[in-house]
């Protein structure tokens, strides 16, 4: 009996193998048993994935790439190499000078491998930073060419929560005004080394010492006299009477009284010019440490009362953030702060006070009181360290090894601060270290195993973020674990996902389509390290840039090739090898200059005709002379790559049953198919049959014009098994695009 099936869709990519036996899903009919190097589409077609471009060599050790998005036509690539960063924008290198060839760099401190743990937050010109080994720093954008690094300045703290032990008090001697170096000598070693560039907060025990202001006094002598006044003391800057206007500013001189006339007592004129001096606490940026971590000097950004030198105070507090404690691992920018985690905390900025390199971390207003608006320091209602956080909608998502919580307002009224937010469990899945993406309404992360892909999306009806597992079909997909995601939104919605073996997983992200495909794509001349997706051309595209490395060692920078566009990309553009380049032949058809491919064979596209493989020489030269009676206008040449196409066994219904289970074999084959050349069937006998050839009418001096359409049943010397699965596999650096395939089948004894 004779069978025939068509399948007209592979949206569904490459399906579990413990899938192979539910013919009775819907999803079985669109899947495939191997995608490879081939891209599952929202219409239904699998395409041939792009080739990339050879960029420049990556310093060598390098592990890691990111973004810096200024805007969508004016993005960047950072490659973080040990100790210095590099830039990519426009489809090359940034150089000290146009063509100079050297490549711009700016310092970091950060190790290459500390560079995957980086967290970082984009706002306008200013990349911030953060990892929990060193202090949050930032990037700034100084032109279109220069970068600049810096530390962040935090002023006003934060702080740890204060000294509990009253037996453990510090006097603060010296210059206790801002600006003057002071001393602080505690009773027990307090300070160590790891506190250095943090800052220290001192409160006065008490101002039993100077008098409270009052109306009406009388003898106040200018440059002595001093009173208190809301918490705030003041140096009296004139001599006379105090008036009626109790003194509450907290910086500069002002008068307590008109200073003009009398009472009906006949006393006067009142009014006494007060300057302020300081408040009950003061704070100071260590420069020192010393007397086994009793002594810590000081420069002093905020005055100290002048109490503390001669009264200790156990009223003090610790820097939260330091080499000692430890710096925030996470930036994000939320309600108006710049936001800090730790493992347990978060950490916001004074509203709308932060930028040009100057965080205002102070969280007391000019009164001294704990106000909404100003910094402050909240602990989690959490059991793990917080792996990641990403702002959606309302709310920060944050994700744990052991659950996912949102932080948001217990008050929607009211500003989000330390006293109004609440950290509320979402699900228990678990999330893994990898940064989630996000993607036009979701959060895609890691769950705590590396191995699923989880989708967190708000759902009205549950009240609670739900985040499905989104590879549930593909188990095997990312078998040695994700190492980084990125999402590349134009002109394919295409989420990928490096592997911890360097092979990436692909898969079209449209979650309105419901798409469950995914594939795997390898680089034909190495392993993915690290990519990062960030806008091209006029900001109409998004790139995919790569870090790969080669088998034999050597680094590279690659840019993904424009994908493929039905009915408009010319044969001679087509671009599907890796670690490639195009050139126009030189006269003598012998191209100079692919160092980076000294000593590997590479396959050549000649004006959209395919060469025989080629060796390039150990000093980078092409020589084509072999092969080319005259230069070609454009030739394109790196290292080839498969791609597969495998179909799960036929489900075929007659009327005796199922096939599956019998024995049969393929005995032709149909595609259908979209500007495609040099595709080929395996009918699983390891004897591929092409299925395209030169049309009668083509000119034998020009390449093979593309196909469009369905091809002439082939014939295939199928097996007699009872999987009767064959391989469609393009191999040839051209275009394939799969709309459909037509086995035909023969089943024995029928």
């Amino acid at each position: 009996m004779t069978l025939a099936q068509m399948q007209t869709s592979y949206n569904g990519g490459e399906l579990s193998r413990r899938m192979e036996g539910r013919v009775d899903q819907g999803l079985y009919g669109i899947s495939t048993a191997e995608m490879f190097n081939f891209v599952p589409t929202i219409e239904g077609p699998a395409i041939k994935r792009p080739g990339f471009r050879y960029i420049w060599p990556a310093m060598a050790a390098s592990l890691w790439l990111s973004e810096f998005i200024f805007s969508r036509t004016q993005a960047y690539v950072i490659e973080w190499g040990a100790g210095k960063v590099r830039f990519f924008t426009n489809g090359g290198l940034l150089e000290t000078a146009p063509a100079s060839g050297v490549a711009y760099e700016v310092v970091v401190p950060y190790t290459a491998a500390e560079a995957p743990d980086i967290v970082y937050q984009q706002s306008y010109d200013r990349l911030y930073l953060t990892h929990r080994a060193h202090p949050p720093a930032y990037l700034l954008r100084t032109s279109a060419t220069t970068f600049t690094y810096g530390t962040l300045q935090l002023v006003g703290g934060p702080f740890s929560d204060g000294n509990s032990d009253p037996a453990i008090t510090v006097t603060v001697t010296g210059a206790l005004t801002v600006g003057g170096v002071a001393t602080i000598t505690a009773s027990a070693p307090i300070f160590t080394a790891g506190m250095i560039g943090s800052p220290v907060q001192v409160e006065a025990k008490d101002f039993s010492d100077i008098r409270a202001w009052e109306t009406g006094i009388d003898g106040v002598v200018a440059g002595t006299s001093t009173a208190r006044s809301e918490g705030r003391v003041y140096l009296a800057a004139s001599s006379g009477r105090t008036g009626t206007v109790q003194p509450t500013h907290t910086s500069g001189t002002e008068y307590d009284g008109t200073g003009i006339g009398m009472d009906i007592n006949g006393k006067g004129p009142y009014g006494v010019a007060w300057t302020y001096q300081y408040d009950r606490f003061g704070i100071g940026t260590i420069t020192a440490v010393s007397g086994g971590g009793t002594i810590a000097t000081v420069t002093v950004t905020r005055a100290f009362p002048t109490s503390l030198s001669t009264v200790p105070s156990s009223l003090w507090a610790l820097p939260a953030f330091s080499d000692a404690a430890g710096w925030p691992k996470i930036v994000l920018l939320a309600f108006g702060r710049l936001i800090f985690f730790t493992d347990f905390e978060i950490v916001g900025s004074v509203v709308a006070d932060y930028g040009g390199g100057r965080v205002n971390m102070t969280p007391y207003d000019a009164n001294g009181d704990l106000a909404p608006d100003m910094a402050f320091r909240r602990r989690l209602d959490i059991s793990n360290p917080v792996l990641w956080a990403k702002v959606d909608r309302d709310t920060i998502i944050v994700g744990t090894a052991d659950a996912e919580y949102v932080i948001r307002k217990t008050n929607t009224g009211e500003i989000f601060s330390g006293s109004n937010i609440e950290c509320v469990p979402q699900s228990h899945y678990g999330a893994s270290a990898v940064r989630p993406v996000q993607t036009g309404t979701s959060t895609l992360f890691v769950q705590k195993n590396g191995r699923k892909i989880r989708e967190a999306n708000y759902s009205l009806q549950s009240d609670r973020y739900e985040a499905p597992n989104i590879s549930i079909w593909q188990r095997h997909i990312l078998k040695s674990g994700a190492r980084q995601l990125v999402f590349q939104q134009e002109p394919e919605e295409m989420l990928w996902v490096v592997r911890q073996d360097g092979v990436m997983a692909l898969h079209p992200h449209v979650p309105e389509q419901e798409v469950r495909g995914f594939a795997r794509a390898q680089h034909g001349g190495g392993r993915v390290l690290s990519a990062v997706s960030a806008p091209g051309g006029m900001g109409e595209i998004d790139e995919l840039w790569t870090l790969v490395e080669a088998p034999a060692g050597g680094k590279s920078i690659e840019l993904q090739a424009p994908w493929w566009e039905e009915g408009e990309t010319a044969i001679e553009d087509a671009f599907f090898v890796d670690s490639g380049t195009t050139v126009i032949a030189p006269a003598g058809l012998v191209i100079h200059g692919a160092t980076w491919l000294a000593g590997r064979t590479v396959v050549v596209l000649a004006d959209g005709g395919v060469l025989p493989l080629v060796e390039v020489d150990g000093a980078g030269t092409l020589d084509l002379t072999a092969y080319l009676p005259a230069p070609p206008a454009k030739v394109t040449f790196g290292i080839p790559f498969q791609g597969r196409v495998k179909w799960l066994r036929p489900e075929v219904r007659t009327q005796a049953g199922t096939v599956q289970g019998k024995r049969k074999r393929l005995t032709s084959i149909v595609l259908r198919l979209l500007d495609t050349l040099g595709i080929k069937v395996d009918p699983g006998t390891g004897k591929p049959e092409y299925l395209i050839d030169r049309p009668g009418s083509a000119a034998m001096d020009r390449p093979i014009p593309l196909f469009s359409g369905d091809t002439t049943s082939r014939a295939l010397g199928g097996k007699w098994e009872s999987d009767a699965q064959g391989t469609i596999i393009s191999d040839d650096p051209l275009p394939c695009t799969v709309v459909a395939h037509m086995p035909t089948l023969t089943l024995e004894g029928s």
